[in-house]
């Protein structure tokens, strides 16, 4: 027989041996359920149930319709035959239910949710009232035994277990003040104090808001005590720390005031402890974070390297991992067109883990949005602040990045008034940028500095009586403290030397010398894992480690315990992996040159191996400059420049590309665009070295081609035609003689882009005529879909815009097929579409039309946020409005466009941008604004050399010279942008606007220039 599952808790659903039941309509489907739970009902108690808004003849029919259909659907007879009353389920038919279960078991696992959530059925009042009790009555017995597992595992000590089932009951139910209780027991007996008073104040407010009154005085007596033990506790740690925070006392209550105060009463957001190397910085911002609660704060801790110093947001990447671990754990939500902006330039944002977040390749000129990603990180941290507090923790800010030292400026003053609290350490010599970060953060009173200065001799004496004992100290503390200068490290390092068995009381020469000797003493299993934990330029799992070192983990983890017992390395839980780092970069250094040139290569080759194997054949772009560190330093030149290369055409292909694929992970770092060419040529003689040393000429010839396409990119981009265009012209040659079609396709669809960001048609067609043989065999795919778009817009440009209509509704099918749905993979590339077939209407003069398809682009594009070509819509959708005749609405669209611009800095079409708002600036009578406005979009169009942006631009400031002329007024600043002569002024623009095929603007110049000559 059969097995039947139903699984009532939650969403409801059925199957048959394994197979989902999906009866057709809702009456058949509560028939069934209801039947599952009774096994034999009536057939009047049904009709009551589900048809009791007709007569019984009707209600007999629609049951047996009912019965017919969850025959036909399980296909078998489920029902004992020959009863017209009732209704009955085989007794030899195995039913499995998750309520049945729950209520003979009590297994609180089982209750999974509200009894068939979200399930109902119109025009059945009967049977609502009958789920109505269901889930009450269901729901009471789940709180019931859930109360009642709360108070054992609290009385039996499991206070995780306990905590547990004390969350889920006032998830369920926040205003039953025994769980409550029960739960500040919990949280107070786990030094949890913070959670536990939080707790109270929800409940006095819940209670309040509901019924207008306050807890039991019992209830209040509790949240009394568990004050007072707060203090007292707070007390405690602070007494029996004394000896281990010898001279760091007023730092350490400095600090706490900070962390604890309200932030509309703290005067900072951030306090930055300084000092130099080995003062004990990270010891006492370990101690405030081990030793005091922060139970209910979001904590995100991350450090920066030196290996990092030149990887964009190296620190942030880690921070927001952790960010959104917690947001998940903790269920906290945003809004998703924000976690996909933030997702460009940290890929942790990402909705989906397993698939990237791809936007299709495209053809508006633009750089990548990394300001709207910061943007929209800032806004997902300040929705998380006003929910829970935040403590984010930044170590070794001195090796801070520039890009991560300015988005921290930026956090700092958009979120100084949210609950929100950041801690920072460097030393007290740091880069002109990370100064210049603390100067103007101190000058903005949003920063306090917290000194940590050296043991003086008193404070050394104190250190070695609590450590060594008075009789072992006694008669070498002025030695020891004139030989450590007071440095807690070699303070600690030589305690802890002194201390192993056979340790020397005579003092190094030196503090290398002090580390070296530690080190000396260690077991050949205990140096090769130090070693290899030096290698790494941040925290090394526990899994690393022994896939690296095929040692047993358990070994490994009892070598590291001793490594830690020597306070030579720390531990750490990141991501929920158990990880390891040299307990300070004096250590890291001290190993590094003590390491053999050839141990240290293999070391990081084993290491860069590693990474690759892990990230099999999906390694995120976040790991080139990882990967790039690892192979220099193991000396293999061919994977430095493999992973150069690749970085390189991440990057041009998400800054210089023309509607970029947006991966998820955009974490890549090149150099200074302004050295940007030299670094081409430098990757392209590294090339020519390679090959001569008989490297793989495959693959070789693959990466010359991604490196002659990413030149290309980055030329084309921004106006360096003649080597953009020399550099392609290089890449078809090489593309015929490997046989590559797929990078022979791009570099022709490259010469494209170029003759739309030139309006140079007739390269546009020849080009377009070469790839359309090369797609035959690839109808349903991008490129194709890429091709029917770009063939649109060249008819467009050519003025052939009965032809580039059906061509862009092709591509629009094509790229529906292939990612149906408004948010879908392609999106972007069919907002494109919808955007030209708006300027075929437009420069028909049919702006009715134009506006529709319009707010059709737009809808596309809307949930991408500023990615990419939105504010070119906006721009041109203001043009039509304003060529419309409605200047008044058109303005507030080159006004969000210009936002997303400055934020975006996207090229394409802005120099129109630019001269519309001028007009409107004139008019305004701000003429300075006005002319900054003309300067920068002539700027644009010619280094760009754009005819249709200039000869735009030129038309509208003919527009403000008109407007001048009406209002009588010599606007000096203005009137030096154009010709004396008005018809030299107009043959200025009609030199440009001939290019383009005949619009408004070359008419109304035509008609000026007449009437003037």
């Amino acid at each position: 027989m059969p097995v039947l599952t139903a699984r009532f808790f939650g969403s409801p659903s059925v199957t048959m041996d394994g197979q989902a039941v999906s009866l057709p309509y809702k009456k058949a489907e509560g028939l069934l359920y209801y039947l599952i739970l009774r096994r034999k009902v009536s057939r009047s108690e049904l009709i009551g149930l589900l048809w009791s808004d007709v007569d019984s003849s009707t209600a007999l029919k629609n049951l047996r319709h009912a019965v017919y259909s969850i025959r036909k659907e399980l296909d078998c007879d489920l029902f004992v035959g020959g009863q017209r009353s009732v209704l009955e389920l085989r007794p030899d038919l195995e039913i499995r239910c998750d309520v049945t279960d729950f209520l003979d078991s009590g297994d609180l696992s089982l209750y999974r949710g509200e009894f068939l959530r979200d399930f109902s059925i119109p025009r059945a009042g009967s049977f609502d009232e009958w789920l109505t009790d269901q889930r009450s009555s269901l729901q009471s017995h789940y709180l019931k035994r859930l109360l009642a597992e709360e108070k054992e595992a609290f009385r039996a000590g499991d206070l995780r277990r306990a905590e547990r089932y004390g969350l889920d009951y006032i998830a369920a139910d926040p205003l039953e003040e025994s769980a409550v209780v029960v739960l500040m027991e919990v949280y107070a007996a786990q030094k949890k104090f913070r959670k536990a008073i939080g707790l109270y104040h929800d409940l006095c407010r819940n209670l309040s808001a509901e019924f207008s009154i306050s807890p039991l005085k019992e209830t209040t007596a509790l949240y009394y005590r568990i004050v007072n033990e707060w203090n007292t506790s707070t007390y405690k740690i602070e007494e029996q720390s004394h000896h281990l925070l010898v001279g760091k006392e007023p730092v350490l209550r400095r600090l706490l005031a900070l962390c604890n105060g309200q932030a509309e009463d703290r005067k900072f957001s951030c306090g930055l402890i300084e000092g130099e190397a080995g003062v004990g910085k990270t010891y006492i911002l370990d101690h405030i974070l081990n030793h005091y609660d922060f139970s209910d704060w979001l904590v995100c801790r991350g450090s920066c390297y030196p290996s990092e110093a030149n990887a964009a947001y190296s620190v942030w990447n880690g921070i927001m991992l952790t960010l959104v671990s917690e947001m998940e754990s903790r269920h906290l939500t945003v809004p998703e067109n924000c976690r996909k902006t933030a997702a460009g330039l940290f890929p942790c944002f990402a909705l989906d883990a397993e698939q990237d977040y791809v936007a299709p390749n495209g053809d508006f000129s633009r750089q990548a949005s990394s300001h709207a990603a910061q943007e929209s990180t800032l806004l997902i941290l300040s929705l998380v602040a006003k929910r829970v507090p935040v403590l984010l923790v930044f170590e070794d800010i001195h090796w801070m990045d520039k890009p991560s030292a300015e988005m921290l400026g930026l956090f700092l003053r958009r979120l100084r008034n949210l609950n929100v609290t950041v801690l920072c350490t460097a030393r007290d010599i740091v880069p002109p940028h990370v100064r210049e970060l603390i100067d103007n953060a101190r000058r903005d009173k949003i920063l306090e500095r917290f000194p940590l200065r050296q043991f003086d001799r008193a404070e050394t004496v104190q250190f070695l009586n609590y450590y060594l004992g008075e009789e072992q100290a006694a008669g070498r503390a002025d030695q020891i403290y004139q030989y450590t200068g007071g440095n807690a490290l070699l303070l600690t390092q030589l305690v802890s030397a002194m201390r192993e068995p056979g340790g020397s009381m005579d003092l190094p020469q030196d503090p290398e010398a002090l580390i070296s000797y530690r080190l000396s003493n260690l077991s050949s299993d205990q140096r090769q894992v130090l070693d290899l934990i030096a290698v790494f330029t941040e925290w090394v799992s526990i899994d690393a480690l022994t896939s690296i070192l095929t040692k047993n983990a358990l070994e490994l983890m009892y070598l590291c315990d001793q490594l830690k017992q020597r306070a030579l390395i720390s531990e750490s839980t990141r991501d929920n992996e158990l990880c390891y780092a040299p307990a300070h970069d004096h250590i890291r250094v001290v190993l590094t040159r003590q390491q053999s040139e050839s141990t240290r290569r293999i070391l990081h080759l084993r290491v860069a191996q590693y990474l690759e194997t892990k990230h099999a054949g999906q390694i995120p772009t976040s790991l080139y400059d990882r990967l790039i560190y690892h192979y220099t330093a193991g000396g293999d030149r061919f994977k430095v420049f493999h992973y150069h290369v690749l970085s390189l055409d991440a990057f041009t292909g998400l800054c210089c590309e023309l509607l970029p694929t947006l991966n998820t992970d955009s974490g890549v770092t090149v150099p200074n665009e302004e050295g940007l060419l030299d670094y081409f040529q430098s990757l392209e003689k590294e090339l020519e070295g390679l090959r001569r040393s008989g490297a793989n000429g495959g693959e070789l010839d693959r990466l010359e081609l991604h490196l002659l396409h990413a030149k290309s990119r980055y030329c084309i981009h921004n106006g360096y035609y003649d080597e953009g265009l020399a550099t392609l012209d290089r890449m078809i040659a090489r593309c015929e003689a490997t046989g590559s079609r797929e990078m022979l396709v791009k570099a022709h669809l490259q010469i494209v882009y170029y003759g739309i960001q030139t309006y140079d048609t007739d390269a546009m067609e020849a080009h377009l005529a070469i790839v359309e043989p090369l797609l035959d065999d690839r109808e349903l795919t991008p490129d194709r879909g890429v091709y029917l778009r770009l063939s649109g817009a060249t008819c467009l440009l050519q003025g052939k815009y009965e032809e580039a209509r059906p061509l862009l509704w092709e591509a629009i099918r094509t790229f529906q097929a292939l990612d149906p749905g408004v948010d879908g993979q392609y999106t972007i590339n069919i907002a494109g579409a919808y955007y030209y077939i708006a300027e075929t209407y437009r420069l028909e003069c049919n702006y009715e039309e134009a506006c529709r398809y319009y707010d059709q682009a737009i809808l596309y594009n809307r949930s991408r946020d500023y990615y990419p070509g939105v504010a070119v819509l906006y721009t041109n959708y203001g043009v039509t409005v304003w060529q419309k005749g409605d200047k008044t609405t058109a303005r507030p669209l080159f006004e969000h466009a210009e936002r997303i611009y400055r934020d975006s800095h996207e090229y394409s079409c802005y120099p129109i941008m630019l001269a519309y708002l001028a007009v409107y600036d004139t008019e305004d009578g701000n003429y300075a604004s006005a002319a900054g406005r003309l300067r920068e979009a002539m700027e644009v169009s010619q280094r760009l050399a754009s005819p249709w942006w200039m000869g735009i631009t030129i038309y509208q400031s003919w527009e403000i010279r008109r407007l001048l002329e009406q209002r009588g007024l010599e606007v000096p600043e203005l009137t030096e942008l154009w010709p004396a002569d008005p018809a030299e002024h107009c043959r200025w623009a009609l030199n440009y606007l001939h290019r383009l095929q005949p619009r408004i603007e070359s008419r109304e110049l035509e008609e000026a220039l007449a009437s003037l000559t």
